[in-house]
């Protein structure tokens, strides 16, 4: 008698039956009676042991617009999206995030923000009329300085 509760039975070579009519039955040991019942009316009946050995290499979604993702992973398990190393976001105070990025849509600046070129910083603002403002600081003091 196959046990169907902790494993998957083997597939025995002219010997297995898989039945199909108003539903698919299993029965890796040829016996309709201990065969169990797959996909019927009510939908799938697959068990956890069913998929033991399934590999797979990347898996395809697809978005709401019709842009197909591919999620896999690399020889070193870091999770690739389209073949990219993905990078998680954080929320982390003091956090240097190198790299070029390129942001969609509408980025939101909050705390100020200073540019830093040839050695030079500069805090950028904007006044209450809505015009940029670049004013050279201090190095690395923190404190701006007016030229």
């Amino acid at each position: 008698m196959v046990d169907w509760n902790n494993k998957r039975p083997e597939m025995v070579k002219c010997i297995s039956a898989l039945s199909v009519g108003k539903a698919i039955y299993a029965a890796p040991d040829g016996n309709k009676e201990t065969a169990r019942l797959l996909v019927a009316a009510d939908g799938f009946h697959f068990k956890n042991s069913d998929f033991d050995d399934l590999k797979l290499l990347s898996i395809s979604l697809l978005s709401p617009t019709g842009s197909t993702f591919s999620i896999s992973f690399d020889d070193n398990g870091s999770l690739l999206v389209n073949g990219v190393k993905y990078t998680a976001p954080t929320n982390q105070g003091d956090e240097t995030i190198k790299g070029n990025k390129i942001y969609e849509g509408i980025t939101r600046l909050y705390g100020g923000l200073v540019l830093k070129t040839s050695g030079d910083e500069y805090e950028i603002t904007i006044d209450e009329n809505g015009y940029l403002k670049a004013i050279k600081t201090g190095e690395n003091d923190g404190q701006t300085k007016n030229n």
